[in-house]
């Protein structure tokens, strides 16, 4: 590994570069006028891939293109696949940012722009990875793709169609992702699992015209009311989830994952605190870690209905409704939580209003084993590269693609973050430590020996 990490080191500046050039390409993928930019993204992965020694092809998906690439001359070793994205969020508001999204400057250790953490970045150090192996031994220790797409941002919508399509293109071992962040600033930390998702729409609606309150109130149901009576039966008293069979599915934490949270020095308080929230909150018996990991989830996330405009308007409103999502854990399965929410609100709604239930998307929790040779591999990677023992957390939001790689190409994903926690991906002065990124190409070189026979 010597001449590895010492060529690393070498081209420091010039892998500098790489994700410079790679972050001026504003490759907004929810912007139809930005396709032009996502496309030349794509083309100029393509290149650096075909440049460094791999074998790469720009693949059309019915949306964005994507980048295949692969090395796949080491026979009677395993295969990994490697996955990241090069589109990017909108910019949001302009006037806070510090300076031209697309224009990556450097301050300090940081380098500043969009997509530097998520996930141009973090992509690039597999590339860099396999550069110093090929640079130095010609070659590398295990057979290696790369699907590096141009969706992410927008819920890669053509993602599970091309692995379907491609399933025998792709077919690997293990998935590598470096789309997640660090516990803390220079810790480097292993997500091993994500929760899963279910969004659900509650519409109400009772006469067929708002009404005025003096001549009506009291004679029909305020759909407004019953929304409300609706959404507070959703939760107990003790702030558990009130749907029958919520929980019937729900593994809890093992001992060793109990242990892992025990070394994250994770101070509940300050947590709240830095939120800016009054104070904790959540289901009585568990952690802020756990209620924000290993426990399901059920929450209102917005409602609509009635008047609110400046003034006054004495009215019954005829429509109300909300959006509730739930975030779920293994074993849950998203579709069954679909129905039982259904279900519970149909129980509930009087017949004194029309309700209607709508569906925005459901995806499945994923919890890789901890005791895989990869995750063997990742820890010792991770440590001789950061110095010290890595993090190994649960993720509170979802990556459905996690589960889809499963079900289709039967791998499990390692998932090595190396994005600081203040690195405002998806806000204003989107950014990375260099430092991190650095350990983190040494980190990947050093895993691919490790992930060989």
């Amino acid at each position: 590994m010597q001449k590895i990490v010492e060529y690393l080191r070498q081209q420091r500046v010039a892998h500098l570069k790489w994700t410079v050039d790679l972050c001026r390409f504003p490759s907004i993928s929810t912007l139809k006028d930005k396709a032009g930019d996502v496309a030349a993204a794509v083309k100029w992965t393509h290149a650096l891939c075909e440049s460094i020694g791999l074998k790469a092809r720009i693949m059309e998906t019915g949306g964005h293109p994507l980048v295949y690439a692969e090395w796949c001359n080491a026979p009677g070793q395993p295969t990994y696949l490697a996955y990241g994205h090069v589109d990017v969020q909108p910019i949001g508001d302009r006037k806070l940012w510090d300076a031209d999204p697309f224009e990556p400057t450097r301050k300090g250790e940081w380098l500043v722009c969009r997509g530097s953490a998520d996930d141009k970045g973090q992509v690039l150090l597999y590339l860099r990875a396999a550069a110093a192996w090929l640079a130095t031994e010609k070659k590398l220790p295990v057979n290696l793709k790369f699907l590096i797409e141009a969706e992410e941002e927008i819920g890669s919508p053509n993602l599970a169609p091309f692995v379907r399509d491609n399933r025998d293109l792709l077919a690997c071992d293990h998935i590598l992702i470096s789309d997640t962040g660090m516990h803390e600033d220079g810790w480097p930390t292993v997500t091993y699992g994500t929760r899963g998702l279910v969004y659900r729409e509650i519409k109400l609606s009772g006469p067929t015209h708002d009404l005025h309150s003096g001549s009506h109130g009291g004679v029909v149901a305020n759909v407004v009311h019953v929304l409300a009576d609706l959404l507070s039966s959703l939760h107990d008293e003790h702030g558990s989830v009130d749907i029958p069979g919520f929980y019937d599915r729900v593994v809890p934490p093992s001992e060793e994952e109990r242990r892992n949270a025990g070394l994250l020095n994770f101070d509940d308080l300050k947590y709240v605190a830095d939120l800016g929230a009054p104070g904790p909150y959540g289901e009585i018996g568990y952690t802020t870690i756990e209620r924000r990991s290993s426990r399901p989830t059920l929450d209102c996330n917005g409602i609509y209905g009635g008047f609110m405009d400046e003034g006054k308007n004495t009215i019954i409103p005829a429509r109300a409704g909300a959006k509730v999502s739930m975030r779920l854990v293994p074993d849950q399965d998203a579709r069954e939580i679909s129905m039982l929410f259904e279900q519970t609100i149909r129980s509930r709604c009087p017949q004194t209003v029309r309700l209607e239930v709508l569906d925005h998307g459901a995806a499945d929790p994923y919890m890789a084993p901890l005791d895989s040779p990869a995750m063997a591999a990742a820890r010792r990677a991770l440590r001789e590269s950061f110095d010290r023992e890595p993090a190994f957390i649960r993720e509170g939001g979802s990556l459905p693609i996690l589960p889809m790689f499963k079900q289709v190409l039967g791998a499990d994903s390692l998932m090595l973050g190396f994005a600081s926690p203040h690195c405002n991906a998806h806000g204003p002065n989107e950014k990375v430590r260099i430092p991190d990124l650095d350990a983190g190409a040494e980190s990947v070189a050093r895993l691919l020996a490790y992930l060989a026979k």
